[in-house]
C-alpha cells in the first residue's frame, strides 16, 4: 500500500465525478473513503445499508430524507446511520468527502447527527478548548470524538473524524537535517489524511524501521497536493512493529513516525484516527508527539471530568447545528443553548488571545502564521 494516494477521478453518473481513495478490504480501518465533485450540481444516492460520514469540502448541498430536507453549507458534517434512506443534492461546484462502512454493524450510532463548525468552535470553558484546538502547529476541529462513537473500525474500536489545517513550518524546531517540520509518531493508532486545500510546498516523509533517537533513516519526501491522501497505516501487530517497555513496565509500540513540511502556505485535510483519540491534546513542537493509548487516558480522573464538560457543549452543537440546517436558527437565539454558544465562543477567543500573546513573547514569528486562523469575533 502506498503512503500517499493520488486521486483518480472518474465519471460516475450524470454530472458527478468520483475518486475512490481507500477501499475497506485493503486498510486496517475497514472503511471506504471517497471524494465526489460536480460542476453544475448532481444527485448522490446514499446506500441505506451502510453508515456514512459526510463532510463538505466546497459548495453546498441538500440532504434529502424521507421526512425533511436539510441545508448543508461549508463547515457542515453529517453522520447518517445505516437504515435511513437519503440522498444528497449537491450544488454547483460542490465537493464532498465520504466515509462509508463495509457493514451496517460498523455504524453503531443510531441517530442522524449534523454538526456545523460555527458551533464546534464555541466549545471551551475554564481555559480549556474542547473541540476547536488551536496550537502553534495546527488547528484541529474535532467533529466526532471517542465518546461520540458513530462509526467503528474493522477491529470494533470507535474512530474519530477531524477537520485539520496544518500551518507553515516557519519558526518551528528543526529536525536532524536542519529543516523546520511537524514531528509525529502515532504508536497506538492508524490515520488517513484526505488533503483538499494545499497551498505552498507541502510534503511528508515516513521513518524507516528501526526507529532510533538519533540518525533516523527516512523514506523520500512525498509531495502533498489538493488530490492527495497520506495514510499512516502501520496497524497493531504489523510485521514491522517495534516495541519497548516504559518506566512503568508497560509495553509501548513504535509505529507511524513521520514528518510534514509546509513552506509558503498551509494544508487543510479531513482525517480519521483508529482508534479514536480522546482527552486533552498532547502535541508539543519539537517532539515526535503522539496521542496516548486509550487504556491509559481513560483510567485518569481528569478524563471523566473532560468528558463531562463536553456533554453540555455536545448538546449545544447538535441542537444549533440541526436548527441551522433546518433554517430555524433565529428561533433559538436567546435560548439556553444559544447562551452556552456565546459563552463558549468568548472563552475560545480568550484562549486564543493568550496563545497569541505567548507566541509574540517567544519571538519566533509563529503568531504571524496563526493570525489568519483565529476565531472570528462575529457569532
Amino acid at each position: 500500500m502506498d503512503h500517499v494516494v493520488d486521486n483518480i477521478w472518474k465519471r460516475h453518473d450524470s454530472g458527478l465525478e468520483r475518486a475512490f481513495i481507500l477501499k475497506h478490504a485493503d486498510t486496517p480501518e475497514g472503511l471506504d473513503v471517497l471524494r465526489w465533485r460536480t460542476d453544475a450540481g448532481a444527485r448522490l444516492q446514499l446506500d441505506a445499508g451502510q453508515g456514512h460520514v459526510l463532510s463538505l469540502a466546497k459548495g453546498d448541498a441538500q440532504l434529502v430524507l424521507e421526512s425533511e430536507s436539510l441545508s448543508l453549507s461549508l463547515g457542515s458534517h453529517v453522520y447518517l446511520p445505516a437504515g435511513q434512506p437519503a440522498y444528497l443534492q449537491l450544488g454547483p461546484q460542490a465537493e464532498l468527502v465520504q466515509l462509508r462502512t463495509a457493514t451496517p454493524q460498523q455504524a453503531v450510532g443510531t441517530e442522524l447527527r449534523v454538526r456545523h463548525e460555527r458551533f464546534l468552535s464555541a466549545c471551551a470553558e475554564q481555559g480549556q478548548a474542547l473541540r476547536w484546538i488551536l496550537t502553534p502547529q495546527y488547528l484541529s476541529r474535532r467533529v466526532f470524538l471517542h465518546h461520540d462513537a458513530p462509526l467503528r473500525s474493522r477491529s470494533g474500536r470507535p474512530v474519530s473524524w477531524f477537520h485539520t489545517t496544518m500551518f507553515d513550518v516557519a519558526g518551528l524546531a528543526h529536525n536532524e537535517d536542519g529543516q523546520p517540520v511537524f514531528r509525529m509518531s502515532y504508536g497506538t493508532r492508524s490515520e488517513f489524511n484526505v488533503c483538499y486545500d494545499v497551498t505552498g510546498d507541502a510534503k511528508v516523509r515516513m521513518a524507516e524501521h528501526p526507529y532510533v533517537a538519533k540518525g533516523q533513516l527516512w523514506g523520500p519526501w512525498l509531495k502533498l497536493h489538493n488530490d492527495a491522501t497520506y495514510h499512516l497505516y502501520e496497524a497493531e501487530g504489523g510485521p514491522e512493529e517495534e516495541s519497548y517497555v516504559d518506566d512503568l513496565g508497560v509495553r509501548r509500540t513504535l509505529r507511524n513516525r513521520h514528518e510534514v513540511s509546509i513552506e509558503g502556505g498551509h494544508t487543510s485535510l479531513f482525517c480519521l484516527f483508529d482508534p479514536a483519540p480522546t482527552g486533552i491534546e498532547q502535541h508539543r513542537p519539537g517532539e515526535y508527539s503522539d496521542y496516548e493509548p486509550l487504556e491509559d487516558v481513560q483510567k485518569r480522573p481528569e478524563y471523566a471530568l473532560h468528558t463531562e464538560a463536553l456533554k453540555a457543549f455536545d448538546g449545544m452543537v447538535d441542537t444549533l447545528s440541526m436548527a441551522h440546517a433546518r433554517g430555524r436558527l433565529k428561533a433559538h437565539q436567546g435560548s439556553e443553548a444559544w447562551a452556552l454558544f456565546e459563552r463558549g465562543a468568548a472563552e475560545q477567543r480568550r484562549i486564543e488571545a493568550a496563545l497569541m500573546q505567548r507566541l509574540k513573547e517567544e519571538g519566533a514569528g509563529r503568531d504571524r502564521v496563526l493570525q489568519p486562523w483565529l476565531l472570528s469575533s462575529e457569532l
